[in-house]
């Protein structure tokens, strides 16, 4: 399906700022291949709002403590189980000397496809990398607010600078191509014939059912019963008692 953006302003604004203030687990999904600069990305990130000293801990055993920390799921999936991994993000929420933990996601490497859903339910922040141009930021706010908004930056700058942006649905070429299919001719999907020929039709019309005849007898819908020699008739009504 194809999707559009157009700028809903010209307001530079880094999106450290956006996302990471009050932000504990901030979960980023790469469609990009931007994974072998996560750190580095990271990095900037903090370095813009706290200062150059400011660096993240690569988390490798899931036992690491730190007061910025970075998990690259693709590594850490193949030596542990989703729900070791899950636990030790339940334990960074709650320690308090934590106070950004990166979970950075490529969900083309993921052997479980249900854990970028799963991590992304567990996050303050999520960061979508749409394409080379364009991210969302979905915000979950103390408050139980959640804002999500569509970012153009330019991935050549050290600093990712963004300006909102609005995206656009399918274009008419696609929604064409989404059109259902016409009902297919139920003469064509049987090897007998259905369908009739014009005197076929006509004889059809013209033919007279047995249940008809009655329209031209005098006696009209009347049921006639003739009795055999073997019939048992009885005079009397069997159903005289009850008075119906």
């Amino acid at each position: 399906m194809s999707v559009s953006f157009t700028r809903r302003s010209t307001r530079l604004e880094l999106l450290s700022a956006r996302a990471l203030p009050q932000q504990k687990v901030i979960v980023i999904t790469d469609k990009l291949g931007f994974e072998p600069n996560a750190n580095k990305v990271t990095t900037s990130w903090l370095s813009e709002q706290y200062g150059d000293k400011a660096t993240p801990a690569g988390v490798t055993h899931l036992n690491e403590s730190s007061k910025y920390l970075l998990l690259i799921l693709s590594q850490l999936e193949r030596r542990f189980e989703p729900r070791q991994i899950f636990h030790y993000i339940a334990q960074c929420k709650k320690d308090a000397t934590v106070e950004h933990v990166f979970v950075w996601i490529v969900e083309q490497k993921l052997q479980e496809p249900f854990l970028r859903p799963y991590l992304e339910h567990m996050a303050d922040s999520v960061i979508t990398f749409e394409d080379r141009q364009h991210l969302s930021l979905l915000v979950k706010k103390s408050t139980g607010a959640v804002t999500h908004k569509y970012y153009e930056f330019d991935p050549l700058k050290d600093s990712i600078n963004v300006v909102e942006a609005k995206r656009t649905g399918a274009t008419k070429a696609a929604a064409v191509s989404m059109e259902v299919d016409p009902p297919p001719n139920p003469a064509s999907l049987g090897t007998f014939k259905i369908d009739l020929k014009d005197e076929e039709v006509a004889a059809k019309n013209a033919l007279t059912l047995p249940f008809e005849f009655f329209k031209t007898l005098p006696e009209g819908g009347k049921i006639l019963y003739h009795p055999d020699a073997e019939d048992d008739l009885d005079e009397e009504d069997p159903d005289d008692d009850l008075l119906i």
